[in-house]
């Protein structure tokens, strides 16, 4: 009787496995020929400053190594403050696939000027197509406070004056001052001052410029330029080496002319002194 008995549950255990169900074959994680099996994202990271956006997706499981099917998603970036929004761009059919290691980094650039200390709250909103229609999926988001932030990606100098190449990397109108410090022999011996130029991380960088009080004798110097504001403090030095300055007297002129070396318009002087002369001399016969 007992034999019986587990005869029969082992052929009811059989009856209601998956496999005789076809759970093998509908729910599946993995296809017998492809590993993508599904259209799936998760957000790995994300953050937003005054300069954008920055979403990283993972289009695999991490712990099971199954990659998603290649799909496409819409991406709407929103910038808030005290409740209001004043900054949205959908970026659309975004291709998602596994990519190299599975991840995707996605950089945003708004283009909403900011004002620096304020509260701001980004989002961004995740819409992964079905069947060629895009439907809402998921939003992440995160909160910063406006900040200014530039650099100095150029300075040049010479025995009249110097330069400056500033780049702002935010979106709060950059409010700064560019010091130019002159030194020779660690000793500064000349400081200059001007407004930076106003500008965002949308505009191009833009170069400033400055003439010392008088031309720099010969030697060598150091430049150092200080971009400084309330949120922003940036150096960039500079080395320099002024030549020694040739003097070109008439005397020196002639030598030259005399080794074959003509100074470039002195000839076209010469002549306009002979004629100046004639004109002289022909108004005096008179």
């Amino acid at each position: 009787m007992k034999k019986s008995a587990s005869i029969l549950l082992l052929l009811f255990m059989i009856t209601l496995s998956p496999s005789a169900l076809g759970a093998d074959s509908i729910n599946s994680a993995i296809p017998s020929n492809d590993n993508a099996y599904f259209t799936k994202i998760y957000v790995d990271g994300f953050s937003v400053n005054s300069n954008g956006f920055k979403l990283i997706l993972r289009t695999y499981e991490r712990h099971q190594e199954i990659h998603f099917k290649p799909f496409l998603a819409d991406i709407e970036y929103v910038l808030m403050t005290q409740g209001q929004v004043i900054y949205s761009k959908r970026v659309e059919q975004i291709p998602l696939s596994a990519g190299s290691g599975g991840e995707i980094v996605l950089d945003h650039h708004g283009h909403a000027a900011l004002e620096a200390g304020n509260n701001y709250t980004g989002m961004a909103k995740i819409y992964l197509y079905s069947q060629g229609i895009p439907e809402y999926y998921l939003t992440a988001s995160s909160n910063f406070t406006a900040r200014n932030n530039a650099d100095i990606t150029e300075v040049y100098a010479d025995g009249i004056g110097a330069s400056a190449t500033i780049k702002s990397n935010s979106m709060v109108p950059l409010n700064t001052k560019i010091i130019f410090n002159l030194k020779q022999d660690e000793m500064i011996i000349e400081t200059k001052e001007i407004a930076a130029p106003t500008i965002m991380s949308n505009d191009k960088e833009k170069t400033v410029n400055i003439l010392w009080s008088d031309n720099l004798n010969e030697g060598t110097y150091m430049v150092s330029v200080l971009l400084e504001g309330n949120d922003v403090t940036v150096n960039h030095d500079k080395v320099f080496t002024v030549e020694k300055r040739v003097a070109v007297t008439p005397q020196s002129a002639a030598q030259s002319g005399n080794s074959g070396h003509t100074i470039p318009g002195f000839t076209l002087i010469l002549a306009i002194l002979a004629m100046f002369a004639l004109v002289l001399i022909f108004r005096r016969g008179r």
